[in-house]
């Protein structure tokens, strides 16, 4: 039974000074970790880091499952890592480890699409344990950014010309899976938020079911090709002349 404080908007205003206090000091790990990374470390302690990187993203996810389970707290219809976000994390996981060029790239467009939006115009509809949500969520989100940042700055990787089509692609088939998952898990499970529209400040979600999901899915094509242009520029210039891989980094 959960007894902890529910966040309300109220409470955690989207930009108030607590949600200006965690992006700003998301902002500053994102730059600062890669960049220490990038020029002042050894490739040796680069793997390190980048192990380090997994363990911290494996385990917070499962402390958390451990954490609702200890409180009975813990459903089937909200708790598994079947979100766009929860899947991210495994995503730049194998990403870091085995440096695949697939798990990069849907980690790339559905980890910073998924998690910026998240972090930016956050829900706390979706935060039952007070400030131990709020933390969560900061956490969980912005290490999959900072996943994809070293990914790039530190590893070098870039995304593939045609990646764009081919995550959209996958995202509208994982869609289509999730639907049936969610009607057979039944219970009220909405998995990517097909099934009910989310809380939050968020200006893209127009209208009620079904209609938001036209809006939703147009915003998310737009959002992944605007954090497609400046990788579809480097990789371009790349291969034109205009300066190596290593430069770009």
């Amino acid at each position: 039974m959960n007894v902890f404080h529910q966040v309300t908007s109220a409470e955690f205003p989207t930009f108030g000074t607590e949600h200006l206090v965690y992006m700003v000091s998301c902002l500053a790990i994102w730059l600062g970790l890669p960049y220490i990374g990038k020029h002042h470390l050894t490739p040796s302690k680069r793997h390190a880091v980048a192990m380090a990187l997994i363990v911290i993203t494996l385990f917070q996810e499962f402390i958390f499952d451990v954490f609702q389970l200890v409180i009975d707290d813990f459903t089937m219809a909200d708790d598994f890592s079947l979100h766009m976000c929860g899947l991210s994390l495994f995503l730049t996981s194998y990403a870091l480890w085995k440096k695949s060029q697939a798990a990069f790239e849907l980690a790339f467009f559905w980890g910073l699409a998924g998690a910026f939006q998240a972090i930016i115009t956050p829900d706390p509809t979706r935060w039952p344990y007070g400030e131990i949500s709020v933390f969560w969520n900061f956490l969980s989100h912005g290490i999959i950014i900072l996943n994809v940042v070293w990914l790039i700055w530190v590893d070098g990787m870039r995304c593939r010309k045609g990646s764009l089509l081919n995550t959209i692609l996958i995202t509208n088939g994982v869609v289509f899976v999730m639907g049936f998952i969610n009607k057979i898990i039944g219970e009220g499970a909405n998995y990517w938020f097909i099934c009910e529209k989310p809380g939050g400040d968020s200006p893209f979600l127009i209208g009620e079911w079904p209609y938001y999901l036209f809006t939703f899915h147009l915003v998310g094509i737009i959002m992944m090709a605007i954090i497609y242009l400046p990788m579809w520029i480097v990789v371009n210039r790349s291969e034109k002349g205009g300066f190596t891989t290593s430069e770009t980094v």
